[in-house]
């Protein structure tokens, strides 16, 4: 799975059954970090509270360019 507006990050299991994060850089080439399946939901949660919390400090950023 792509992430919208994030072509060099892929989300994906792997055929051990790891939750893999894979991210394309030109620089350092490809990075991937595994979670265990137990790991899911704590992921979900953690990946939810950063949404939040970099949403606002996007919007702050936003503001001091304009």
């Amino acid at each position: 799975m792509r992430i919208k507006g994030q072509s060099d990050i892929e989300v994906f299991v792997a055929d051990s059954g790891y939750i893999c994060v894979r991210q394309h850089d030109a620089v350092d080439g490809e990075k991937v970090i595994e979670f265990a399946p137990a790991y899911g939901p704590k992921l979900t949660g953690a990946i939810s509270s950063l949404q939040t919390f970099a949403q606002a400090k996007f919007d702050k950023a936003q503001l001091l360019d304009e």
